[in-house]
């Protein structure tokens, strides 16, 4: 349409990254280059200002001094978090979530607790995508302790059994099973096992 060279697009991220895990880092960083992203960390949103067409950030590393961007359009992920009810429980772990086996899904202390979802501790994102691989294992876990065997760990989530290929990029980056649009490109996820 002609309209991206027009466009300044920013991401801001109240992290230090732009992905935890180096190699997928790295990759992303070559998309930025490619699509000429501004990217500012450790931004963290306190403010929208609606009226103003402005997003007020503070800087996490200069305490006291905000970044006020103006927007024509803002998409905002708010912080991920286990809501307080599962917090305050003894199925949670130490920093909110719901302890369960990243590879079962069965919670570590109590058999009969399962957990998939933002409420959880696994290692991966806190998307509708993750969701659909655990769906998944989840099944595969209930349907063998429902017949009285051991569920099986097989190092799906957050390990390399997981694929997604950035199809317009050619980077390859572990994910879930789903097909998925990303910052304008198609993101095919598929599970191998």
């Amino acid at each position: 349409t002609g309209k991206r060279p027009k466009a300044n697009i920013i991401f801001n991220t109240a992290l230090g990254t732009i992905f935890g895990v180096k190699k997928y880092a790295d990759a992303l960083q070559e998309i930025i280059r490619e699509r000429d992203v501004s990217v500012n960390y450790k931004h963290n949103l306190i403010e929208v200002r609606p009226d103003k067409q402005e997003a007020v950030f503070e800087i996490l590393d200069k305490p006291g001094e905000t970044h006020v961007i103006p927007y024509e359009m803002l998409h905002v992920t708010p912080p991920m978090s286990a809501p307080d009810v599962l917090k305050r429980s003894p199925v949670a772990d130490s920093a909110g979530w719901v302890d369960v086996d990243k590879e079962t899904l069965q919670h570590k202390k109590y058999p009969n607790v399962f957990g998939i979802g933002d409420c959880t501790n696994l290692p991966t994102s806190k998307t509708a995508a993750a969701v659909a691989a655990q769906s998944g294992i989840l099944d595969r876990t209930m349907c063998l302790i429902m017949k009285n065997q051991r569920p099986i760990k097989k190092r799906l989530l957050g390990r390399s059994s997981l694929l997604a290929k950035a199809v317009s990029s050619g980077h390859e980056l572990k994910m879930a099973h789903s097909l998925l649009f990303l910052d304008g490109f198609w993101i095919k996820i598929a599970v191998t096992d």
